[in-house]
């Protein structure tokens, strides 16, 4: 039997207090069927997307983006004997970041030698021409970690699950979430925000 609940935003409980501003989760099952007639079907995979507000404690001047992705290589092995297909989420190495601008002291990274640090340039009169024009300090590099809310990026975000306690209660148990992405950004005087984004398994 399917099931639903529908609800304003304002009353997702259980993302209550996480200055979440919107959470997406798309999932399905893969299945196969063998030239014996065999049907082989493996767990619910996805992704998972999180965007949400992050309060500064310290003040900033200007404009800042930071930002890392990871590689994850997604590898299938057939198990015939309980016609069930296993699904396995191996990182791959790729680590690559980048801080811009003003960024807050929440985040560090490890830069790359001097020629990885340039002037990014963000100008635009489609608004009128009193848009802003912006040039702004560029570093790239890797490793970037981020202690801030409301999920933090440790050193093993890249090569390990990635727990998520919020959201415990909303994902089936036994779900599995690895990173993919993390960006941050922050255009004065509004709330810095930042976005991750997941692969998601559940079952087998």
């Amino acid at each position: 039997m399917s099931w639903c609940t529908c609800n304003i935003a304002a009353e997702f409980t259980e993302l209550a207090g996480y200055g979440i501003i919107s959470a997406n989760l798309n999932a399905s099952t893969p299945v196969t069927l063998t030239s014996d007639g065999v049907v082989m079907y493996g767990p619910a995979t996805g992704n998972l997307s999180i965007t949400a507000y992050a309060p500064l404690n310290e003040h900033l001047d200007c404009p800042g983006r930071a930002g890392t992705s990871f590689g994850w290589t997604q590898k299938i092995d057939c198990d015939t004997a309980y016609s069930v297909l296993k699904v396995y989420f191996i990182p791959n190495g790729i680590s690559k970041a980048y801080m811009e601008g003003d960024v807050t002291s929440q985040i560090t990274m490890m830069e790359l030698p001097a020629r990885a640090a340039y002037m990014t340039l963000e100008a635009s009169a489609a608004s009128g021409p009193a848009t802003p024009a912006l040039k702004l300090s560029h570093i790239d590099g890797y490793t970037l970690l981020y202690s801030g809310s409301p999920i933090q990026l440790i050193p093993t975000s890249g090569t390990d699950k990635t727990v998520v306690r919020f959201m415990s209660d909303i994902l089936p148990d036994g779900s599995e979430l690895y990173m993919t992405n993390f960006t941050w950004t922050y255009d004065p005087p509004g709330i810095p925000r930042v976005n991750y984004s997941f692969l998601f398994k559940y079952g087998l």
